[in-house]
């Protein structure tokens, strides 16, 4: 798993420019937006063999970079609508790809790799990589052969670095989705396209190995076939399910014993410590400690009350705005499409919130923490799955992960909570315990759902169970033509419970991670709650 292929390249090319699409502070454009938009005129100023004459090519999103105009037409039309999207790099307006905005002249590929390695080499920065006199450690191995990766030319009088090639390639097959055998031909052909005496690989495979010292950890676990158990920790050595008896192994055609199911868990911990070993990244962090607020408006988590009520609760937890706030989110999906076989896996993904708007809910910070295998849903069976993500949060929020933060040249504790769960009404029954089906499958409602069943079609309707919400006198409440007939609505929507509440209702209940008996409890249990989620672990 290469951490490169979803943050690193993505980052570096793109946060010099966040401004562009960070506009408006209310009713007002940023400073940043207007200094950025400056620079922009400057540039395309610098290169008008682009344009037309005394006209540049506007890329506002009605323009596209199909128009020119005057300067100041075009700033006018920034100011007012914007950048295209994903408009990073100018190259309408003369820019070369890859081109770097700053005029300092260093390798940002260089900077990349001892921002990801952290400050424990910086002593060996200086030194030359050819006088190493004695065979050096795993880790400095990997500086080393990062750093020379940075160093040499793709080829001789090429402009690219063999570890350049390799980002790009990666970065490439991420953002569009790029199957191994795709990246295999475009890499062979770029190949035989470029001088013969060439560093380039032929493979992905290649590519990989270039980035080898890059990547982030991940593990894979055993599972039972009917995700009983996980074959880990105290139950690592067994070859059978201790649940249902199933077998940990099948045999292949050749007669070779390989795991029947296999989970894969990417620890949480190193991923969001490369977070703070990122340069650009790392002062974004606190954004949301040092941004100034604006009251009554909700323009990013920070302002909700999930996030001001663990503030309050966890004054310690609170004191250090580099303590990571997370948000969990799972679902199914089918990775071979709807006319490939019925296969249906469920990602486990995790997203920090301390990042400004502009950054928090896009691609490169969404972390794939788990992946639960298929072919099937695992239903109740899921906290079974989150069981190392669990434990792994649990850590982190009690003891927590020594960390060094390269914007502050500093060495921290570093801690994380989860906030909320984010999921469809499916994966929501499924994380919390509470069964979404049938009358009762409101998680508000709950024992005092008014849903009922239809007579004809045989299926659950919530028609009407709105009124109640309503505030008292609404005229909705006495109409008996437009909702149920000759109903009136004088009741009030029932009271939503705290999370005391809450926790009396499951304390006693059978968790899904605690056996045999618990399992069978579960898949007997009436609609309402059918067991103990495994999120009540967390604070």
């Amino acid at each position: 798993m290469i951490f490169v292929e979803g943050v690193e390249f993505s980052i570096m090319k793109r946060t010099e420019r966040k401004w562009m699409y960070d506009r408006l502070d209310g009713r007002n454009i940023k400073p940043e937006f207007l200094n950025g938009v400056t620079e922009f005129i400057e540039f395309c100023k610098e290169h008008q063999s682009c344009g037309d004459g005394d006209k540049i090519r506007c890329p506002c999103p009605l323009c596209d970079n199909r128009r020119f105009y005057d300067v100041e037409t075009v700033r006018l039309h920034l100011y007012k609508k914007g950048f295209v999207r994903n408009y990073y790099e100018w190259v309408c307006q003369g820019e070369s790809f890859g081109e770097s905005v700053s005029r300092v002249q260093t390798n940002p590929y260089r900077e990349m790799v001892i921002d990801a390695l952290g400050n424990n080499q910086e002593h060996m920065l200086n030194e030359e990589v050819d006088v190493v006199e004695e065979e050096p450690n795993g880790e400095a191995k990997k500086l080393i052969d990062l750093l020379k990766a940075a160093e040499d030319p793709l080829y001789e009088g090429s402009n690219l670095s063999v570890l350049e090639m390799a980002s790009r390639i990666a970065s490439l097959k991420c953002e569009f989705n790029l199957q191994h055998r795709c990246v295999d031909g475009f890499a062979s052909l770029m190949n035989d396209a470029i001088p013969n005496n060439n560093q380039m690989g032929r493979t992905f495979n290649s590519t990989k190995k270039v980035l080898h010292g890059l990547e982030l950890s991940h593990e894979r676990i055993h599972t039972c076939p009917k995700g009983c158990l996980l074959f880990w920790k105290v139950d690592a050595q067994l070859d059978k399910c201790r649940v249902c008896g199933s077998d940990r192994y099948r045999k292949t055609s050749r007669g070779k014993l390989v795991p029947a199911k296999v989970m894969i868990y990417f620890p949480i911990t190193p991923r969001l410590q490369r977070l703070y070993a990122t340069k650009n990244v790392s002062e974004d962090m606190t954004w949301h400690a040092k941004n100034p607020r604006v009251q009554n408006t909700f323009a990013h988590p920070s302002d909700s009350e999930a996030w001001k009520h663990l503030d309050a609760t966890f004054p310690d937890f609170a004191s250090e705005p580099r303590n990571v706030r997370l948000g969990l989110c799972t679902d199914g999906f089918a990775p071979h499409g709807k006319f490939g076989s019925q296969y249906s896996c469920w990602p486990v993904i995790l997203t920090p919130y301390n990042l400004p708007p502009s950054m928090c809910m896009k691609k490169p910070f969404m972390f794939l923490s788990s992946l639960v295998p298929g072919p099937k849903n695992p239903k109740e069976h899921l906290d079974v799955y989150m069981q190392p993500l669990i434990e792994e949060l649990k850590q982190l929020w009690e003891v927590g992960a020594m960390t060094y933060d390269i914007s502050s040249k500093q060495n921290f504790n570093l801690r994380a909570a989860v906030l909320w769960t984010i999921s469809d009404f499916p994966a929501y029954g499924m994380l919390s315990g509470w069964s979404t089906a049938g009358k009762k499958a409101c998680p508000y409602c709950m024992d005092k759902s008014k849903a009922f069943w239809l007579e004809n079609g045989g299926k659950v309707s919530w028609f009407d169970c709105h009124r109640q919400f309503l505030p008292q006198g609404h005229p909705f409440r006495k109409n008996k033509t437009a909702f149920c007939k000759n109903k009136v609505e004088n009741g009030m929507g029932p009271h939503i419970m705290s999370g005391e509440e809450l926790w009396q209702c499951v304390k006693d209940l059978p968790k899904a991670t605690d056996g045999p008996e618990a399992l069978k409890k579960l898949k007997s249990a009436k609609k309402g709650w059918f067991k103990q989620s495994i999120l009540w672990e967390l604070p």
